[in-house]
C-alpha cells in the first residue's frame, strides 16, 4: 500500500444498484487509511457528475468510474485536464452499450487503465483488477487481506448477471434498493463478512412489502400486445423494484418482453423471458439508454408527461361537457 495519504474519487452506477455500490465498496476497501469520496450517478447523470469532480485541496490522485459510462466529449476533455494535472483515471464497465461505444470521442481519455468486459459484473471486475494490482506491486499482505472482500463481489456478480446460484444475492439487491445506495455503501464498507447489518436487514423486510405493492400496481396496469415477429410485449407501471417485478411478470411466459415504467425513477426497465434472444441493450440504445442483452433501460421525456397528458384530456373533456 502507498504510505502517503491519497485523495481518491469514486463515481459508480446508482442510485440504488447493488453492483454499482459493491464496485465502489471494492475500491474503498482496497484503500484503507486514504480519503475516498464516493458518488452514485444514474446513467443520465454521468456526464454532469463526472464533470463536477474537482481536486480537493489542490489534489485528486485517482478517479475510479465503475459500472457507468458517459456520452459527452466534454467529459473526456474534463478527464484529460485532470490527467494532465497528475490524476490517474480508471474506468471499469461491463455494459454492452458501453463496450460498443468504447472507441468513441467521449472515451478518448488518458486512462491509467480501463477494464471493459462482459465476463463479470462491474464489482467483480473491479475486485479482480485491484487484486492483480496489489500482486503486481508485490504487496502480498495487502492482497491477502483484500481477498476477504471476494464474497461481496461474488454476491453482486451473481445477482447482476442473473446467475442466482448464491442464496440471498437477490435479498442484498432488494435491501440496497430500499435503504438507498449511499447508506448501503456505508454499511457494506464496515462489514468484514457478507452478513447483513441490522440496518440492511430492516431495509430488506421493508423492501419485501414495498416490492409486493409495486407488483400489485404492475398487475393492475398491465397491457399485453402480441407483436408481428412472434414476441409478446407486456407493459406496466411499477413503483421501484423493477427487476423483481419483471421476473414475476415473465414467470411462466415464453417469447416475452417486459417493459416497466417506474413511477419513482421515471425511467423504463426492459427485461425478457429466458427463451427470448432479443438484445434489449440495442432496443434501449435506440431511445438513448443502454444496458445488457437481457436487462436494459432508458428514459424519455414524452413518457414522463404521458399520464398527466391523459389525465388532462379526460378531465378537460368532462369539464368542457
Amino acid at each position: 500500500m502507498r504510505k502517503r495519504e491519497e485523495t481518491i474519487a469514486v463515481i459508480s452506477h446508482g442510485p440504488s444498484c447493488l453492483d454499482g455500490v459493491m464496485a465502489a465498496a471494492a475500491v474503498r476497501r482496497f484503500y484503507p487509511g486514504h480519503r475516498v469520496h464516493m458518488r452514485l450517478a444514474a446513467n443520465g447523470e454521468a456526464d454532469r457528475v463526472i464533470q463536477e469532480v474537482k481536486p480537493r485541496g489542490g489534489r485528486c490522485d485517482e478517479i475510479w468510474i465503475t459500472d457507468l459510462s458517459w456520452t459527452e466529449p466534454a467529459t473526456a476533455e474534463h478527464l484529460n485536464a485532470l490527467a494532465r494535472d497528475g490524476t490517474r483515471i480508471f474506468w471499469i464497465d461491463h455494459h454492452r452499450t458501453a463496450l460498443a461505444r468504447a472507441d468513441g470521442p467521449e472515451f478518448r481519455v488518458a486512462f491509467a487503465n480501463r477494464v471493459l468486459s462482459e465476463d463479470y459484473s462491474a464489482a467483480k471486475l473491479t475486485f479482480n483488477f485491484l487484486g492483480r494490482m496489489a500482486r503486481d506491486h508485490g504487496d502480498e499482505d495487502h492482497y491477502s487481506q483484500y481477498q476477504s472482500f471476494a464474497p461481496f463481489a461474488e454476491l453482486a456478480d451473481d445477482h447482476d448477471r442473473w446467475i442466482h446460484r448464491i442464496p440471498g444475492s437477490g435479498d442484498w439487491a432488494l435491501a440496497v434498493q430500499t435503504l438507498g445506495g449511499m447508506e448501503s455503501y456505508r454499511e457494506i464498507v464496515r462489514l468484514r463478512e457478507p452478513v447483513m447489518s441490522r440496518k440492511l436487514k430492516a431495509a430488506l423486510e421493508t423492501g419485501r412489502t414495498a416490492m409486493d405493492r409495486s407488483f400489485e400496481i404492475a398487475n393492475s396496469t398491465l397491457v399485453e400486445r402480441p407483436l408481428d415477429n412472434g414476441l409478446r410485449l407486456r407493459c406496466a407501471c411499477c413503483i421501484g423494484y423493477s427487476s423483481e417485478v419483471a421476473s414475476r411478470l415473465y414467470e411462466g411466459q415464453t417469447s416475452t418482453i417486459i417493459a416497466l415504467f417506474d413511477l419513482r425513477s421515471l425511467g423504463v426497465s426492459l427485461r425478457r423471458s429466458g427463451d427470448c434472444a432479443l438484445d434489449l441493450s440495442v432496443l434501449a440504445q435506440h431511445f438513448g439508454g443502454g444496458g445488457h442483452p437481457a436487462a436494459a433501460g432508458f428514459a424519455v421525456d414524452e413518457l414522463k408527461r404521458a399520464p398527466a397528458e391523459l389525465l388532462a384530456r379526460l378531465l378537460g373533456q368532462q369539464l368542457n361537457d
